[in-house]
């Protein structure tokens, strides 16, 4: 069970850390952030520090009592890189909203039978994406991840850290990795133009076993119909095209956006004789979502498909 005093209580210690870190030393909130992590992981603060170290240390000694649960760790630290991507103008659009993230763990219960999955994610961004869905499978979860983006690779890897996943987060051309055998490739392509984007998941098919899952987000020009089965067809001998799920776009800041699901082509991969298509309803009409959810949930269990 979540405690929310729990993630005020982190998130305040994060948002007191960065802004006198920001007053004494000019530093950003973001570094800031990644500086806080390493205090809060050590328990104590550097000497570099010496300025300010004591105020520091009282800061971090609010949380060093409690054993957070790792959603309560990630939500922090979310609504901490929020406000400092708003300190340094950036957009909210490299955030994942985490409702995303809870929907397609669901949808990852339904795809494979494996527990222990490797995780990765191309365009890891902060990890929120990548984290919010590893917090909640039951297995044992590695993640990995790229970005080219130093601050955004340094976000991600302080988050990764602090949650326990290990230094699996590479800064990097996406285009100039090698990882294989991964068994799910999850990432958010948003603001990203088709050809990058196609170019990745082809690319990315080495890096994921036969029969593995890529499920993506997607912006609508580049699930557009002619767009969508052109760039199908040229990655076929790489991917089937398994799905897709439209977005409500009270979700995605009135942005038309859908999660499109590939499977990794294999000996033993079939193509379901239905494709699977639903467009999700806001996310508070509960009744609506309850009548997806079971439709879905009869769509899994009546189709056939190769399950890792």
């Amino acid at each position: 069970m979540i405690n929310q005093s729990n993630i005020e209580t982190l998130f305040d210690c994060f948002d007191a850390s960065c802004t006198l870190i920001y007053e004494t030393y000019k530093l950003p909130y973001l570094d800031g952030m990644i500086i806080t992590c390493e205090n809060i992981m050590a328990n104590s603060v550097e000497d570099k520090y010496q300025e300010i170290k004591p105020q520091l240390e009282e800061i971090i000694s609010t949380v060093s009592s409690i054993e957070f649960q790792p959603e309560e760790i990630r939500k922090a630290f979310q609504f901490a890189c929020l406000r400092g991507f708003k300190h340094a103008s950036i957009t909210n659009q490299m955030m994942t909203p985490e409702t995303i993230g809870v929907f397609i763990h669901y949808l990852v219960t339904k795809l494979y039978l494996k527990q222990d999955l490797q995780i990765l994610d191309p365009l890891v961004g902060v990890g929120n994406l990548i984290t919010s869905i590893a917090n909640n499978l039951d297995g044992e979860t590695s993640l990995v991840g790229v970005d080219s983006d130093n601050e955004m690779y340094r976000l991600a890897a302080a988050l990764f850290d602090i949650l326990g996943y290990g230094d699996q987060v590479y800064f990097q051309d996406t285009l100039t990795f090698r990882y294989p055998e991964s068994d799910l490739m999850v990432t958010d392509t948003s603001g990203l133009d088709a050809d990058t984007i196609y170019n990745i998941i082809g690319y990315h098919a080495s890096n994921i076993i036969s029969g593995g899952f890529l499920i993506g987000v997607f912006d609508e020009q580049t699930v557009d119909p002619n767009i969508l089965i052109e760039k199908s067809e040229k990655l076929k001998h790489l991917w089937k095209l398994f799905g897709m799920v439209n977005l409500p776009e009270s979700l995605t800041n009135n942005q038309k956006k859908s999660i499109v699901l590939f499977q990794r082509e294999g000996e033993d991969v079939i193509q379901p004789n239905r494709f699977l298509l639903v467009d999700l309803p806001d996310f508070n009409n509960q009744k609506e979502m309850k009548h997806v959810i079971n439709q879905l949930n009869d769509w899994f269990q009546n189709t056939e498909f190769y399950k890792i």
